[in-house]
Formats: structure tokens, sequence, C-alpha cells
């Protein structure tokens, strides 16, 4: 075997050792890589804010460790960085800026919507919370968990409220109008299945009963709007096996029902309009809206509504919150002296604050639950309630009102107005 043999043996021999050992460290390299990166995940495991230690952080900063009367709920799932939240009036009221917790509390249970609430935020990598202020719970409030006993509530309230509404919309058009003396105009709109509560239906149903037992209205002189036209298990509001709701609570049927009442009311008659259901505070001093169907109308928008209904009276009881905000339209809506009609305007609170369903008196809302038995003279059990203070044998709006302001418990302040003197003097 000659030199030149030789060398070429060693050379392949010492290039396939150098081979394997790049192999070898190159395995080496990746094996201590993936070691690291473990250690590093474990480490990040370690730190990143469970939900849990999420909801921990949101009562221990935003309120101080006292949730107090607050529903608490959370999305079981964290929000990817970019995505938004929407409430039912706002979309993308919320962007989330990191992966993030999200939690809803609602600060005021057992208010008509709209009311205070908190959308918070908790990075769940630094645990940073960030809180902001709505007025409307988020729309995928169904497929969060309740965190509290309170959010457990009214979760399971919002599921039930589900089931007494047709999925499918109906609109509704049956009632026949004819030229007639006094026209009733009973509405609750509810935005949606999930908020419309059980009360509101049983607030038309009292205020429906009054109407017919005490004042001997007939049903085609009363005009329900409702939700989305339906009610389950039934649309009867008196018990006498007749479906009661003439149309869905949408704007364009409240503007089609309030322009046909104006066209077949008697220059001398009485119009009654009985709201019942949310209401919305508008950027602006004394403005409001009042929730419909999916859906609201402005203040102003619905006492162009009023303006040219022109008979011997008319008078407006809301229960939603910021009603008090829809009084001064409605009012200086009218043509002066204001006299045809005479208009008497009643609300379950100012313009600046919510209203409240019933403490201890059952599923109503509290203002009209005490406002509908000075008027009707009874509870809905059948207790006799006694609102004449001037003891006339008949109960005023007047006298109505200041029944239902003196037995209301809730934190709101009804109010009363007219645009001439003794508008709110009359009866039903």
């Amino acid at each position: 075997m000659n030199l030149k043999s030789i060398f070429k043996k060693k050379h392949v021999y010492l290039v396939g050792t150098l081979v394997v050992i790049v192999v070898l460290l190159v395995l080496v390299s990746e094996v201590t890589a993936q070691t690291r990166r473990m250690q590093v995940r474990e480490k990040t495991l370690k730190l990143a804010i469970t939900l849990e230690k999420a909801q921990e952080l949101i009562i221990k900063t935003v309120y101080n460790n006292q949730l107090g009367e607050r529903g608490l709920y959370a999305n079981p799932m964290f929000k990817r960085s970019g995505v938004n939240i929407s409430s039912w009036r706002v979309k993308n009221l919320v962007k989330v800026k990191n992966d993030s917790w999200f939690f809803f509390v609602d600060e005021q249970p057992g208010a008509n919507w709209e009311h205070k609430a908190s959308y918070v935020m908790v990075d769940k990598s630094s645990g940073a919370v960030e809180r902001i202020e709505a007025m409307s719970p988020p729309e995928e409030v169904l497929d969060m968990k309740p965190m509290n006993a309170l959010a457990a509530n009214e979760h399971n309230l919002l599921k039930l409220n589900i089931k007494s509404i047709a999925v499918k919309q109906l609109i509704i058009d049956k009632f026949v109008f004819l030229k007639r003396a006094r026209y009733a105009v009973l509405l609750s709109g509810g935005m949606n299945s999930s908020y419309n509560y059980g009360r509101y239906w049983n607030d038309l149903s009292f205020i429906y009963k009054a109407l017919k037992q005490k004042y001997g209205y007939a049903d085609n002189e009363i005009i329900v709007l409702f939700a989305n036209g339906t009610h389950s298990p039934n649309g009867d509001l008196d018990g006498d096996g007749i479906d009661d709701i003439d149309y869905a609570a949408t704007k364009a049927n409240l503007t089609t029902v309030m322009t046909r009442v104006k066209n077949f009311i008697s220059g001398t008659g009485k119009f009654f309009f009985y709201a019942t259901n949310h209401g919305g505070d508008d950027a602006g001093a004394y403005n409001s809206n009042l929730v419909l169907w999916g859906d609201s109308i402005k203040d102003s928008d619905f006492a162009a509504l009023t303006k040219d209904i022109k008979c011997g009276q008319a008078v407006y009881v809301m229960e939603q919150c910021f009603s008090g905000g829809m009084m001064d339209n409605i009012l200086q809506a009218q043509t002066y002296p204001c006299s045809q009609p005479k208009v008497c305007v009643m609300t379950a609170a100012r313009e600046d604050e919510v209203s409240w369903g019933c403490d201890t008196e059952g599923s109503y809302d509290e203002y009209i639950y005490h406002w509908t038995g000075a008027v009707f003279g009874k509870t809905p059990t059948g207790a006799i309630v006694n609102a004449d203070s001037n003891g006339d044998g008949a109960v005023s709006m007047k006298e109505a009102h200041n029944y239902a302001v003196a037995h209301d418990s809730r934190a709101e302040h009804p109010q009363i107005g007219s645009c001439i003197n003794n508008a709110c003097d009359v009866v039903l």
C-alpha cells in the first residue's frame, strides 16, 4: 500500500469522524434548546394569570376587596389580542390589546337597562387590569360564566326570558282602527329575547286588566305592541282566551299606530300611552330613548309622533330608565295653549337615573306597579289599594302618581309634568 492510499483512507476516516461529531453537536444543541424551551414554557405557565387569579385581581384592585351587590360574569376562554367586544348598543365597544381574560360586571342588578356596568380586561401575562365603563351588557353575555350568586340568578333569568318569545319574528298588524272616543297604546320592546324580562309582560297584563275591568275599555280600544309580536305560552293579557298582542314593538309599527290613532281618535276623546321595559341615556342634557324590539326611539322622534294627536286629554306613563328625559320633548311638542289635548306625563325616573324592577312586590316594575295599583284600586293579588286622597270617588293621574311615589322604595325619583294647569287632574 503506497503512501497516497494510506493518506486517502485517513482523510476519509477523519471526515467521517468530523461529520459524526457535527451531528452529535447538533443533536446536543437541539436537546439543549428543547430543554430550555420546556423550561421557559413551564416558567411561563407558572407566571400566566389564571381565570381565578384574574377574578381575585379585579375584586382587589377595582372594588377594594368588596364586590358588594354586583353581578360578576367571566368568559371562560381568554380573548386574543385584537378581537372586539360589542354591547347590545355599541358595536366594537372594546378592542382587546393583549391576550386577556374578559369580565362583565353588572353594577346595578335589578335595574332596567341601560344602567351602570363595567367591562374589565385582565392581561393574561402581566395581570394588568383595565376597566371600561359601559351602560349595556355584552352581546355574548349568555356564553359567559356567572362568578357569583347574583350573576347566576340573573343568568338563569335571561335563559327563561328566551323561552317566552318565539324564535321567528312575527310582525303583526291585525288591529282594525275606527273612529273612537278613546284609545290606549301599551308598549314593551325588550330589545331582544334575553332581556325581555317577564316582568314587562306582567306590567302590561296588570294595566290591561285595569283598563278593561275598572274603566270599561274594550279590546278594540287597546293597542298592544310587544317584543317581536309573540309571547309564550300565549298572548292573552287578561285571561279571556284571546291573543291581545297587535303588533311587534318596532319603530315602524309604533309610527304606524301613533299615526292611525291621530287619524281615528275623537277630537274630545282620551288618549293613554303606557310604556315599560328599557331606556337609554343619549348624549346631552335631557336626551333619552325608549327601547323597542332590536332598536330604540329617541325622545325627540317619539315626541314628534305625539304632537298631532288632537283630543280632549292625553296621558303618558313611562317606566323605562331615564324616562324623565322624554317629558320635556313630549310637552314642548304640543300646540299651545295645550288645551287639545291637555297633556299629563308621568315617569318612573328622572332624566339622569335608572328605573328598577320591584324589590318585594313580585315580578313587576316598581313605579308602575304602584301606579297601576292606584288606578285599578287593587294589587294583582286583589289587595285593596285606596289612592283617592280627596275622597271624590275617582283616582286622578296626580293622585295615582302621588300614591306611587309614596310607596316606591327603589332608588328612583318619579316625575310628573303637564303643559297646562289641571291636565293631571283627569282620570283614565
